[in-house]
Order: structure tokens, then C-alpha cells, then sequence
């Protein structure tokens, strides 16, 4: 069995707000800092490693599963599986876009590796 990536106690963290069918989100985004050398010189940001979302109304279903399966797509990603194969994986409209908070949130998970 693969090993669980544990993240650092720092970490880069950075909101984004969405609306998706009549509905606001937040969903945020963690990214470790990487030293160059022991951290004396400059750092830089890894890729997206943890993932959190909440409904603008707390508590409610739609806040639940969000949280849920934010926590989901965070151990995916921490236990190796590539944010492509993420973001491919959630449902789709038929015109292509994302069919769920979910899948704005993986659609970020690929943009933030490029």
C-alpha cells in the first residue's frame, strides 16, 4: 500500500469563492513550502496538496458533502494520485464544465500544477 504524504505544519493557503446552481462556496487550497537549502534562501510553493470547501449555509447537505468529499480529494492527493486523473474523474455537464463544487475544485487542481 502506498504511504500517506503527510503535509508540513506551514503551509501556502489561498481562497478562492465560487457559486455553482444558485449556491456560494469557499474552497480553499494548501500548497507546501519548499526550501531551497535550509530555508535561509528563497521558497517556493509545491503543488495543491490539501483541498477544503464549505457551503455559504453551514451545516446544511450541500455543506456536508462538499466538506466531505474535499476531505476525500485531499487524501487522494496526499496518497499520490495525480489532480488530472481527479479532475477527470468527477462528473461533467454535457458541455464540459464541472457538474459540482467538487469539480470546480478539481478543475483548480489541475490548473494550479501548470
Amino acid at each position: 500500500m502506498t504511504r500517506r504524504h503527510r503535509l508540513a505544519t506551514r503551509r501556502r493557503h489561498e481562497t478562492i469563492a465560487i457559486e455553482h446552481e444558485g449556491q456560494r462556496y469557499k474552497v480553499g487550497l494548501g500548497r507546501e513550502m519548499l526550501c531551497n537549502g535550509s530555508c535561509g534562501g528563497s521558497v517556493r510553493f509545491g503543488p495543491i496538496a490539501e483541498v477544503f470547501i464549505s457551503a455559504q449555509k453551514v451545516n446544511t447537505q450541500a455543506d456536508v458533502l462538499a466538506k466531505d468529499g474535499a476531505i476525500l480529494m485531499s487524501l487522494a492527493l496526499q496518497f499520490g494520485c495525480p489532480p488530472d486523473v481527479i479532475a477527470h474523474a468527477m462528473k461533467s455537464n454535457p458541455d464540459g464544465t464541472p457538474a459540482s463544487p467538487l469539480g470546480r475544485a478539481a478543475a483548480y487542481l489541475v490548473e494550479g500544477d501548470q
